[in-house]
């Protein structure tokens, strides 16, 4: 039997995920759990919404085959169509945030002695944890594509001291990894803030990836802090935690950033914590949906999305997301139309109809006057014309080029200046009804 998994998507990060390192099998068992986590919404081109969201198992396995058909959108409890659904990380830029602890416990077991100013003298016929790391972060790297993705790298120990900014050589980030070496304390914090500023303004798909060997004690800012810039520029955190950590607070960073936490008390396991992650930021799928609702009392949107997948027990969470000012904006100009259509204007629709019932009306009624526009000028104009016009009372109107109503005005056959300055440049038509006739449009261009 098929069961759906129906889970909410929201305008901010959504739905966190996070779980130990697993082996990703790209297999699905009766047993899985379905998650999915959110990049961010985008209601820029309305009706058109785009979400961009990660999917895979509660096992960290990510769902790669996901279509289009599978997929059931929901808007306020409306069902919407989906439009299309792609696999954006093959297609999209990828900006990726590495932090990497190179602080004296990165030694582990090799540190031998200290030197006369209180530097670690190293075995370096020992692997450590820190050469451990590099081979996992470069493997890591390879696994993107250089032709798009882009990488920024973030050494700390006591400060933040190793910083590359966004690149796409391999070389040059290879070896500013490789230039690290174990040294003095641990300023975790103050190195994922420095991470979080290096790809704030990259493109849509950003992720911070973080590992720590120990407990921040050299950091000014806090772990609240990262969240909070985490958050406020919309990007997940993944975090390695490795041997005598504080889980707790890791994860809680990485569960209120809906990034990923990940734990080994082992190095040798680094790579394939990395190998995990790598699958789980290559996992991203924008869907684009077709909303019904274009109400502006109605600029919150609960969005709820659902995919009819076997063997993936059904779970559920609710969010919402905003329209933004500008949408908002066009909507509120649509429901003031709409309004007037209602009460005081004439639809395209009526129009139409009003032009057939005149053409009758003509020619039944002859001894009524016909209204006739005899001049409009100046044309173009910068928002005031004036009219020269045969007409007893009746309405001024001036339609739009799609033949909606963009503004009226009650004539008496005696006022011959009207102010269209509140109108936007464009191609506009003007017309009189009157004695239930039409006269004919004139065209003309309003140009501020």
């Amino acid at each position: 039997m098929k069961k759906i998994t129906s889970i909410a998507l929201c305008i901010a990060l959504s739905v966190s995920c996070y779980c130990q390192p697993n082996k990703v099998k790209g297999q699905l068992s009766t047993t899985d759990t379905a998650d999915i986590s959110i990049l961010n919404i985008y209601p820029d081109s309305f009706p058109t919404v785009s979400v961009i969201f990660k999917a895979n198992t509660r096992k960290g396995e990510p769902l790669w085959k996901l279509k289009k058909e599978q997929l059931i959108i929901n808007e306020n409890r409306e069902k919407c169509e989906v439009i299309s659904l792609k696999q954006i990380s093959k297609i999209k830029p990828i900006y990726l945030g590495i932090v990497i602890d190179h602080s004296g416990s990165m030694a582990g077991n090799s540190l031998i002695d200290f030197d006369i100013n209180g530097n670690p003298i190293l075995d370096s016929s020992i692997q450590t944890p820190l050469d451990d790391a590099k081979v996992a972060i470069k493997q890591f790297v390879s696994t993107f594509n250089a032709k798009k993705d882009f990488v920024s790298i973030i050494g700390f120990s006591s400060t933040v001291d190793k910083v590359l900014q966004l690149s796409n050589s391999i070389e040059d980030i290879n070896n500013m990894v490789d230039s690290m070496h174990e040294d003095a304390a641990t300023a975790l914090y103050d190195a994922m803030i420095a991470g979080l500023e290096e790809i704030k303004n990259a493109g849509d798909i950003k992720v911070l990836i973080a590992l720590t060997d120990g407990f921040d004690n050299a950091s000014s800012a806090t772990w609240k802090n990262v969240i909070d810039k985490a958050n406020a520029n919309e990007i997940p955190i993944y975090i390695v935690g490795l041997g005598e950590v504080n889980t707790d607070t890791l994860r809680r960073i990485a569960e209120q950033t809906k990034g990923q936490f990940y734990y080994t008390k082992s190095s040798s396991s680094l790579s394939d914590v990395y190998a995990a992650i790598s699958k789980q930021v290559q996992a991203f799928y924008e869907m684009v949906y077709s909303s019904k609702n274009i109400s502006i009392t109605d600029s919150l949107r609960q969005v709820e999305l659902s995919f009819d997948i076997d063997s993936l027990y059904t779970i559920e969470d609710k969010d919402e997301y905003k329209l933004p000012q500008e949408v908002v904006a066009v909507l509120a100009a649509k429901e003031k139309q709409k309004a007037y259509l209602l009460y005081g204007g004439i639809g395209t629709a009526t129009i139409v109809a009003i032009g057939l019932l005149l053409f009758f009306y003509v020619s039944k009624r002859r001894d009524k006057k016909e209204p006739i526009i005899k001049k409009l000028f100046p044309n173009p104009t910068n928002g005031i014309i004036n009219l020269a016009y045969e007409s007893d009372e009746g309405i001024f109107q001036i339609l739009d080029l799609n033949g909606m109503p963009a503004k009226s005005f009650n004539i008496d056959g005696k006022q011959t200046q009207f102010d269209l300055s509140d109108l936007p440049d464009g191609i506009y038509f003007a017309t009189i009804i009157s004695n239930e006739m039409q006269s004919k449009s004139v065209k003309f261009i309003i140009h501020h």
